[in-house]
C-alpha cells in the first residue's frame, strides 16, 4: 500500500490569499496543495472590475484575474483540489483536512475560506433565494436588466452594487437603515450623484414578497409601514467567517468568526495560519488578502524547515 503524501502545507481556499501562498511556499521549497470548492480566485472571480490592484492601469476583470491566477498556479505545478472540507484535526504535529474528496495531511495549515454574507432575517428572504433575492449584484445584474431594483445595506459592499446595478436597472432604491453610509467617501458621492439611485434613509425591511419571484418589500421608512414594488433585492447585511469546520478545534476567534492571529499570520494553534478576509484584520482587500498569504506561507516555510 502507498503511504499518504504528507504536504509540507495544506491550503484551504484558492482565493488571492491561498494562491499567492501557494507560490511563496513553493519558492521556499514547500510541497503545497490547495483545496477550494469552487474555483481559483475565490470570490474576487464574480466582481465586475478590480481598479485598485497595482500593475494594472485599466483595471482587469474579477474573472481575468482568476484566470491569471490559475495559470500561475498551472506553472508552479501546484495540486488544485476542488473540494469543500468537512472537518480537520488541527491539533496533532501532521494536521488532518477531511474533504469530500479525501483525507490531506500536512505538517502545516492555511485557512483562507474567506467570509459569506450574512442573511438579513425578513420573512421571504430564504423563500425568494435565487429567485429575485441574490447576495451578488456583479453575478445575477443581468437578470434583471431594466427591472426596479432594491439593495440593502450601507457599507463599502452595498455601495460598490448599487453602481453596478446602475448599469442594468431601471432604478435601485437603497435602503439603510441609518440616516448616514458607512462605506468611504468616495463611493458615496458616485451613488449619490446618479439619477437612477434613490436612496432610503432610516428605512428597514421586515417582509420579501411574491408568488413565483420577487414582486416586492414590506418596508418602514421614518416609522410608517410602505410596499416597495420591485423585482429584485440584493442584500448586503454584513459577512462571517467561512469556516464551519473550525468548531471545538480551539483557534481563538472574535465576532462573526473571524481568527485572530499575529503579525506572521499564526492562529492560536502550532503551525495553523489563517489569511486574507477571513482574519481579524483592519482592511479586506485583494491586496492585503495577497499580503497575507504571503506572509503566512513565509511564516510556515521557517515554522517546518526551521
Amino acid at each position: 500500500m502507498t503511504a499518504k503524501q504528507v504536504y509540507d502545507m495544506v491550503i484551504i481556499g484558492g482565493g488571492p490569499a491561498g494562491s499567492t501562498a501557494a507560490l511563496y511556499g513553493v519558492r521556499a521549497g514547500l510541497s503545497v496543495v490547495i483545496l477550494e470548492k469552487m474555483i481559483l480566485g475565490g470570490e474576487i472571480v464574480s466582481t465586475d472590475r478590480l481598479d485598485n490592484f497595482p500593475a494594472f492601469p485599466e483595471g482587469i476583470s474579477g474573472a481575468e484575474f482568476g484566470l491569471l491566477l490559475q495559470q500561475q498556479i498551472e506553472n508552479l505545478n501546484v495540486p488544485v483540489h476542488t473540494t469543500e472540507v468537512e472537518k480537520v484535526s488541527l491539533d496533532g504535529e501532521i494536521k488532518k483536512v477531511t474533504t469530500t474528496a479525501g483525507e490531506f495531511e500536512g505538517k502545516a495549515v492555511l485557512i483562507a475560506t474567506g467570509t459569506e454574507p450574512n442573511l438579513l432575517g425578513a420573512d421571504g428572504e430564504k423563500e425568494f433565494l435565487g429567485r429575485g433575492v441574490s447576495y451578488c449584484a456583479t453575478c445575477d445584474a443581468a437578470f434583471f436588466r431594466d427591472k426596479e431594483v432594491a439593495v440593502i445595506g450601507g457599507g463599502n459592499a452595498a455601495l460598490e452594487e448599487a453602481l453596478f446595478l446602475d448599469r442594468f436597472t431601471s432604478k435601485v432604491y437603497l435602503i439603510h437603515r441609518r440616516d448616514r453610509f458607512r462605506g468611504v467617501k468616495g463611493l458615496q458621492d458616485k451613488v449619490l450623484s446618479l439619477p437612477g439611485v434613490e436612496v432610503l434613509w432610516n428605512t428597514t425591511v421586515s417582509k420579501i414578497e411574491g408568488d413565483k419571484k420577487v414582486s416586492g418589500l414590506h418596508i418602514k421608512q421614518d416609522g410608517r409601514d410602505r410596499f416597495l414594488e420591485v423585482g429584485g433585492v440584493f442584500i448586503y447585511a454584513g459577512r462571517t467567517a467561512n469556516a464551519p469546520y473550525l468548531t471545538e478545534q480551539g483557534i481563538e476567534t472574535v465576532k462573526n468568526g473571524y481568527i485572530t492571529t499575529n503579525e506572521k499570520m499564526e492562529t492560536s494553534l502550532p503551525g495553523v495560519y489563517a489569511a486574507g478576509d477571513i482574519r481579524q484584520k483592519y482592511l479586506r482587500q485583494v491586496i492585503t488578502a495577497a499580503s497575507d498569504g504571503a506572509i503566512a506561507a513565509s511564516a510556515a516555510a521557517q515554522f517546518i524547515l526551521g
